[in-house]
């Protein structure tokens, strides 16, 4: 439908935000703990390795013009394979999903609501996207421009507003724990681009196709920036955080902002934007985790889907019983979840798709020019 079709801007939006719920939490402390002092290095090296990584993967979605990796998997394995890959989608991100409403619920609780019942904070998060996904994909697109917007604006405040708390020698040694840590063992750090899922899934819903590279490009190029100044932050005002002392991410760095003596508390205001950024977040996965089904399954209407997918992403929620194992999840089951589902399985997929279909495509040029050469030889026989 037209209706569904994105623009440019709506399309790299809902790319970033994805990046930005995982940027919120814990990922910054995560990247510091694993490289120390050299974060900022890492995430240099890893956007450019994400960059690279687009750029290939754009040149194998080229003979596949208005379709998604669902398509491309039918292509590839047939219907079996189509449906392997959907479920791996949904189960994937349905869990990520849920333990990323968790940490971030707990962290409601931890500041704000010390009483409250966190399955009661999630509902909340669910029964608001279930209204959202309701009213209809072209309302939670309209309305994730708006928030992702005002997310990016909050990290350069962020950092603007305590630049004069920041010591930049703290960003000695230049190397941090090595360069094996920077580099090698550091590229697993590109997990922090998981985000990039969307970009297998998001070329048909586009306006015009022609923008699927720059969609991807901007969005890889914003992602990084807000990455970088995030742990810039962190790395500049909190030099403990290198030895990997638990946290709460980036809202650390909000409680040092200093705006007069007439602004107290100056993180409430961003813990506010935040909550509408998870509520977006949600409302994205959602949506696409219903388009995909939908596809795959040729369900008619929306709302079975949604109902499933909201109650899958509650079960996980409830899965985890303290902050130890929702970190455990995050650190590790999230991290090599991410990187095989975008960097092996995906990417897999679309390079034995690529080359298959070039190979039939060249195979039909060659089988044409023999055609055409042997009625040329007809015709001069005759």
């Amino acid at each position: 439908m037209n209706s569904d079709k994105l623009n440019t801007i709506e399309a790299t939006f809902l790319v970033i935000i994805v990046i930005l719920a995982h940027i919120i939490l814990n990922l910054p402390n995560t990247i510091l703990s694993s490289v120390g002092s050299s974060a900022i290095i890492n995430v240099v090296f890893i956007s450019f390795l994400t960059f690279i990584f687009f750029l290939i993967i754009n040149k194998l979605f080229s003979p596949f013009p208005g379709k998604d990796i669902l398509d491309v998997s039918e292509y590839v394995g047939g219907k079996t394979l189509k449906i392997i890959t959907n479920v791996l989608y949904t189960l994937s991100l349905t869990f990520i999903c849920g333990i990323l409403i968790l940490d971030f619920s707990e962290m409601l609780k931890l500041i704000y609501f010390p009483d409250a019942i966190t399955p009661f904070v999630v509902g909340i998060f669910l029964l608001t996207a279930i209204i959202v996904n309701k009213i209809g994909f072209k309302n939670v697109v309209k309305v994730n421009t708006l928030i992702v917007f005002v997310v990016l604006i909050t990290v350069v405040i962020i950092f603007a507003a305590s630049f004069n708390h920041i010591d930049y020698q703290r960003i000695f040694p230049i190397m941090g724990k090595g360069v094996n840590e920077t580099f090698i063992s550091g590229v697993l750090n590109i997990y922090a681009f998981s985000g990039l899922i969307y970009l297998y899934l998001i070329k048909p819903n586009l306006k015009n196709e022609k923008d699927y590279k720059k969609v991807g490009i901007t969005s890889i190029i914003l992602s990084s920036l807000y990455l970088l100044l995030s742990v810039a932050s962190l790395l500049f005002l909190f030099p403990f955080l290198t030895t990997g002392t638990e946290t709460l991410s980036i809202y650390m760095s909000t409680r040092a902002i200093e705006l007069g003596k007439f602004f107290e508390r100056t993180d409430a205001l961003f813990i506010l934007v935040w909550i509408f950024a998870f509520l977006s977040y949600l409302s994205v996965i959602i949506s696409y985790l219903t388009k995909i089904n939908k596809k795959v399954w040729n369900v008619k209407h929306s709302s079975p889907i949604i109902y499933i997918i909201a109650l899958m992403i509650l079960i996980v929620t409830l899965i985890p019983t303290n902050s130890t194992q929702i970190r455990f999840i995050e650190d590790y089951i999230y991290k090599y979840l991410s990187l095989f589902l975008v960097f092996v399985y995906s990417f897999l997929i679309l390079l034995i798709g690529y080359f298959k279909k070039t190979n039939y495509t060249s195979k039909r040029r060659k089988s044409r020019k023999q055609l055409l050469s042997l009625n040329e030889k007809n015709t001069k026989n005759s």
